[in-house]
């Protein structure tokens, strides 16, 4: 295919593309043809009207748009096809000339940043030491036994940490508002989970009293209460307090933890969940100080529209979040006290971190020709039949549903054991 391609900043190109004269002589009359079959001429059936009588009925640059509508597509594919493209933002193109005679594409493209990683070596960043200590075996523990506690209807008042039943009815200068009332509702005070203040005025009262609950609605609440005061007209059913029980070894029975039956068992098993917990959040923080000092070093050409493009994303991803919990976009701006302006300056500067992280580790993957054979993925199947107790076929069948992710995924640990080992302090 005829084109000329023209390199300009960012990673930048124009494509532009003639289209050969007989290619754009039978799109014209392809486009002509279809064109024809929808005019109606008195006279005569659809699709017999003369072809002298169809070229006064049909505006040339109708036929040319149709033409070119039908073209471009196939004609860009073939572009990036020939030249390896890899796009990295939306593309989108011109007409340079328009003719019977001729046509001629321009297509603007964004291809993948040029990257120079710099040092990628050699950097002896150090680990974080792991250590295990009795309180935070002591703590975890608490917790076992915390979810096995049983709720017990007590006579006394409602203290933090006791749960209470309640109806209540909330209302905004004496009108009632929704989503302010329910019945039989369980509410842990101290949790947090109501608007603040609420649940402390719940504190000190028994069952079957009826509390007034006076609130002020945070200014960064949904619009059409937020700053607002409220009353909540409160009727308590029951109060609860959690009844611990016994650390001992029915209760280690009960939780049914493998190879654990005793509570020396239990303290070893909970340190070395800590232990292990621990030194994934280290190998986690080392990796993330290795990468930012390349990607700090590294030179990324990121054009404008590739962060426009990646911001694009990020706020259609808000959105789809946001709709999911009831709330708009707007609404959100409101609740969090921001303009757009703002939230976009913060996407951008997040979306420009994630790209150079990504573009820097795809180039030292290249350089090292760090790829994942099919051995590994074997390899990694059969780790994770093991670990979840299925057979392996059973485990490449899930996967193979999303087995493209599946490869990128154990390629991005490769990469990252790789910077670890060249860059980790010794």
């Amino acid at each position: 295919m005829e084109k000329e391609i023209k390199k300009l900043e960012h990673s930048n190109v124009d494509v532009i593309v003639p289209l050969p004269k007989d290619e754009w002589k039978a799109a014209q009359k392809k486009a002509f043809d279809e064109l024809a079959k929808k005019v109606s001429i008195k006279g005569f059936r659809k699709g017999h009207v003369p072809a002298e009588m169809l070229k006064s009925k049909i505006p040339t640059q109708e036929v040319f748009s149709k033409a070119i509508s039908d073209t471009v597509q196939k004609v860009f594919e073939e572009v990036v096809k020939e030249e390896h493209f890899q796009l990295f933002a939306r593309p989108s193109f011109d007409i340079g000339k328009v003719s019977e005679e001729e046509v001629e594409f321009i297509f603007h493209l964004t291809l993948k940043p040029e990257v120079n990683v710099g040092t990628y070596k050699g950097l002896d960043i150090a680990r974080d030491k792991v250590t295990v200590d009795e309180k935070e075996i002591d703590d975890e523990i608490a917790k076992l036994v915390a979810s096995s506690a049983n709720m017990v209807v007590k006579d006394g008042p409602a203290q933090k940490g006791d749960t209470v039943v309640i109806d209540f009815v909330g209302s905004v200068d004496g009108k009632e508002f929704d989503g302010g009332k329910a019945e039989n509702y369980s509410l842990e005070l101290g949790s947090n989970s109501f608007v603040p203040g609420f649940e402390d005025q719940l504190v000190g009262h028994k069952s079957e009293e009826d509390v007034d609950v006076h609130v002020k609605f945070p200014e960064n609440y949904v619009p059409e209460l937020a700053g607002k005061e409220a009353l909540f007209k409160v009727k308590i059913h029951e109060v609860k307090e959690k009844v611990l029980p016994p650390l001992d070894e029915k209760l280690i029975e009960d939780l049914k933890i493998e190879n654990v039956k005793t509570i020396e068992q239990l303290r070893a098993y909970q340190k070395t969940q800590i232990n292990g917990r621990k030194a994934h959040e280290a190998e986690h923080k080392l990796f993330d100080e290795i990468i930012d000092k390349i990607v700090q070093e590294a030179k990324v050409d990121l054009s404008d529209n590739i962060l426009d493009s990646e911001v694009e994303g990020m706020k259609e991803n808000l959105n789809n979040q946001l709709a999911q919990s009831g709330l708009d976009y707007e609404n959100y701006l409101k609740m969090t006290g921001k303009k757009d302006e703002e939230v976009v300056a913060e996407m951008k500067v997040a979306a420009e971190k994630n790209l150079k992280r990504m573009l820097v580790l795809e180039k030292i993957a290249e350089l090292e020709a760090i790829k994942v054979e099919e051995e590994e993925l074997e390899f990694e199947f059969a780790k994770l039949a093991d670990q979840y107790h299925m057979p392996l076929e059973e485990v490449k069948k899930i996967l193979g549903q999303d087995l493209e992710r599946f490869k990128s995924q154990v390629r991005s640990k490769r990469i990252q054991d790789f910077l670890i080992a060249q860059n980790e302090a010794k």
